[in-house]
């Protein structure tokens, strides 16, 4: 009888915890996250900064624009480079580009530098979710990307300088259900799809062929998977400096955030600490901190806080000789910079780990830095990009809800930074942008999320509301649909392989053109409607990673 007591009591409170634990995390993600602020920490990607780091800080800002793109990360950059190579409109298409701190300062210039698609570990719940069908549709969309960015960074002449590069992308599991299970999703994934979309995945569990990659014995088993790597700071950096040379219709401010937006009859007024800007149209690119300025998108984007840093790799993992008793200089494996891995500790998919390397120098004097470069011409020395830190000794779930809703990337958490930290040389956080329903938002912002009218009221056209081809009248002689408010974030930490073609996607909406045969048809369960934003609750968002 003591027993059941026991029982029944131990019960008692460990529900008593779990609701005050989710009321305090409810109250944290339901305000507004605020503006990004200049205190934040230090990414080692963005060292050097980039020369146009600080565009247009100090520069008057126009009093009108034909769109207004709030943030410049990969989603921005890739809306801007869409609307101006796309525009045919008889006056070309004026585009301001606000950020309210450096240029690409957010996630995307904080990532942990992968191109790395879940496909067929979230096979099933797509399939369960939305069909076989738009399953596969997902699938191939995210897997475009892999192909999409390293093309963009050829056109772009930004190849050495990006780092983009096809790698060697596995997942690597410790714990034998969480592998068993892993090579059961695969075998379902492979079964199910067609043959294309099942190729590049493999299973390694030979203990010889694991230790060829010098990982450490606990290292049950590898799923290989499609992947590349990329130094996104100086792919969207070096993308907006193309632009802003090619388009004098585009303009970047930096430190320039946007405080207000207020609907008039013929125009948005785009408020900021310097101005104010008209523009026709409004896209929120800022993903954690769009709600902001969308208070309809609260508890549906959440903030959520991630840490990297960047390790020293060591001779070991970086030279060909034996030891410095050659009296040789070290020079990289043949492999550096060519593999990139996701960690999982435990048997939980919520808790891993993620670590790429960036391309060395070919000959850097030691493991440790210093003043030689890469093909990209920064210094390196093959330096390892290594985040994640949930796991924490199997306390995954209460680190990542202790940073669910934090929108301050200026720290970080004491625990975390000190799981990360080895041949540290920096640490960092960044925000993710989580979706309630797991999906992208992408599209025309109803007026219910906005609380705002759109200007001169064009409810009356066709598609108003919708995300489908909308009139093409404009009062300004530009070829656009008719004014509005567009959103395209909510990756879910996965912007890599959701970002770029969601953003060209939404850039053909407001031009008004039919999608582009290259690119892959944007799936339907990313658009935004009234009636997702509804059934989007983030109740079931911590349902899943609670389990």
């Amino acid at each position: 009888m003591g027993a059941i007591l026991s029982t029944v009591q131990f019960a008692y409170h460990t529900l008593k915890d779990l609701i005050n634990e989710y009321d305090v995390l409810s109250k944290r993600i339901s305000p507004s996250p605020g503006i990004p602020q200049l205190n934040a920490s230090i990414p080692y990607w963005t060292i050097p900064l980039s020369p146009i780091a600080r565009q247009g800080y100090d520069a008057p800002l126009p009093l009108h624009a034909d769109i207004v793109i709030i943030g410049s990360g990969i989603t921005g950059t890739s809306v801007a480079k869409a609307l101006l190579e796309q525009d045919r409109g008889t006056e070309p298409v004026k585009i301001v580009m606000l950020d309210a701190r450096d240029a690409c300062s957010g996630a995307t210039g904080r990532n942990g530098g992968h191109i790395s698609p879940n496909v067929y570990n979230e096979y099933l719940d797509l399939k369960k979710a939305h069909g076989v069908s738009r399953a596969h549709e997902i699938l191939r969309f995210r897997l475009a990307h892999i192909s999409s960015l390293i093309a963009v960074a050829e056109e772009e002449n930004l190849l050495n300088a990006s780092q983009a590069r096809i790698v060697e992308d596995f997942d690597a599991f410790m714990h034998p259900e969480m592998f068993r299970k892993a090579q059961r999703d695969l075998q379902s994934f492979l079964m199910d799809v067609p043959k294309d979309l099942g190729e590049g995945f493999d299973v390694i569990d030979e203990r010889e062929t694991i230790e060829k990659f010098q990982l450490a014995t606990s290292i049950l088993g590898l799923i290989v998977k499609p992947g590349a790597s990329i130094h996104a700071y100086r792919f969207v950096t070096g993308i907006l400096s193309n632009l802003l040379s090619r388009f004098s219709n585009f303009q970047l401010f930096t430190r320039t955030p946007c405080t207000q937006i207020i609907a008039k009859e013929d125009s948005y007024i785009i408020s900021t600490p310097r101005g104010d800007i008209k523009a026709q149209h409004v896209i929120h690119a800022t993903n954690a901190w769009a709600s902001h300025l969308l208070p309809g998108m609260r508890r549906k984007i959440i903030p959520l806080r991630a840490h990297m840093s960047t390790q020293r790799p060591g001779k070991g993992l970086m030279s060909t000789r034996n030891g410095p008793e050659t009296n040789q200089a070290s020079a990289p494996l043949p492999w550096a910079g060519s593999r990139a891995f996701v960690f999982y500790p435990g048997n939980s998919e919520t808790g891993y780990d993620y670590l790429t390397q960036l391309v060395p120098s070919s000959n850097p004097s030691d493991g440790t830095n210093s003043n030689l470069s890469s093909p990209s011409g920064l210094p390196t020395a093959g330096e390892f990009m290594f985040g994640g830190g949930a796991m924490l000794g199997g306390q995954s779930i209460s680190a990542l809800m202790d940073n669910i809703g934090i929108s301050d990337d200026g720290s970080g958490t004491f625990e975390i930074e000190a799981y990360l930290t080895g041949r540290v040389k920096a640490t960092w956080t960044g925000l993710l942008g989580v979706s309630a329903d797991s999906q992208p938002w992408v599209g025309r912002v109803p007026l219910s999320v906005s609380a705002r009218q759109e200007p001169l009221a064009h409810s009356s056209i066709p598609g108003i509301g919708s995300n489908k081809k909308l009139s093409s009248e404009s009062t300004t002689g530009t070829n656009l649909v008719s004014p509005g408010e567009w959103i395209c974030a909510g990756y879910s930490g996965e912007g890599m392989v959701h970002a770029w073609l969601c953003g060209r996607a939404l850039a053909r909406m407001i031009l008004g053109v039919d999608t582009d045969e290259t690119d892959p048809e944007l799936p339907e369960p990313f658009l935004i409607t009234e009636k997702r934003i509804k059934e989007a609750k983030v109740e079931d968002l911590m349902q899943r990673i609670s389990n």
